[in-house]
């Protein structure tokens, strides 16, 4: 049986997760991919997926870096700079 893959977009919307974790992830070996000629990457059916422990994690890290960015927003609205005209 030939191997089965999928693009990394649709990985990640299986997943819910974005993309910089997501190649996080790949970087890591969390996950199977491999990288096409076009140097897209395609993740492995039934291989080496995301464990829901490891996805918990993920999301709790991104959840935290929102609340963290948040945070510095307010306080530089509170000095009077706009959070838009820092990038």
């Amino acid at each position: 049986m030939p191997e089965e893959y999928i693009s990394l977009n649709e990985y990640m919307r299986r997943q819910h997760l974005g993309y910089e974790v997501a190649l996080q992830m790949i970087n890591n070996g969390d996950i199977e991919a491999k990288k096409t000629k076009g140097g897209r990457y395609k993740i492995k059916v039934g291989g080496n997926s995301v464990s829901k422990e490891l996805y918990e994690k993920e999301k709790e890290r991104r959840i935290k870096a929102e609340t963290t960015l948040e945070l510095v927003k307010s306080i530089l609205n509170k000095e009077g700079v706009k959070y838009n005209e820092i990038y």
